[in-house]
């Protein structure tokens, strides 16, 4: 009686197994990020050989304590965890405009082992006598999704770099990139020299 009872046992066991089922997983799905429009702020330092206007919902930081970060700055969007860091160089001595293209280049090169393809964008200012390229740099796991160098072609040189805090998913974060990079480029359009 006992070897019939766990044969019947068993075979419900294995036939429970086999039913089929119409199984669909769940697609993935990631947070809904509604980012509005924001403001612009002119950001006119007299200490610092340039001015811009920036989205008001990042933080300007100084970089202080360091003698060789002289006229660096960084935004801070505490809203999205990620900072614009903006680092500036005179143009003389040892210092040259080629080189410090080339640099830009180079940190850019960093990013492309991860990145689906680069979008490289000429911007010319003649009037204010301001030239430069953006990069928007697409991917997603990519760091740095948007970095710019600007430059008077005489005097000054600035690069701006765009840093999460965290790992970075750009598919979910893809409403955040899109604002930074409408800012960021509202930011070069309104870029100056000053001195």
């Amino acid at each position: 009686m006992n070897k019939i009872s766990l044969l019947i046992i068993l075979i419900f066991t294995l036939t429970s197994c086999f039913q089929k089922e119409d199984y669909t997983p769940k697609p993935k799905t990631y947070l809904r990020l509604d980012v509005s429009q924001p403001q612009y702020i002119l950001h006119n330092d007299n200490s610092l050989p340039y001015k811009f206007e920036y989205p008001d919902y990042g933080k300007i930081e100084k970089v202080e304590n360091n003698p060789l970060a002289k006229h660096w700055l960084n935004i801070n969007f505490p809203e999205f965890g990620c900072m614009l860091y903006l680092s500036y160089k005179d143009i003389k001595g040892d210092i040259r405009l080629d080189k410090l293209v080339n640099d830009s280049y180079t940190f850019l090169k960093e990013h492309q082992k991860l990145s689906s393809g680069i979008i490289e964008s000429e911007y010319r200012d003649d009037d204010k006598k301001v030239y430069g390229y953006a990069f928007e740099i697409k991917g997603k796991e990519v760091a740095s999704p948007y970095q710019f160098y600007l430059t008077d072609s005489n005097n000054h040189f600035v690069r701006g770099a765009i840093y999460f805090d965290f790992k970075v998913n750009n598919d979910s974060l893809m409403p955040i990139i899109e604002r930074l990079n409408t800012d960021l480029n509202h930011l070069i359009s309104t870029f100056e020299f000053t001195k």
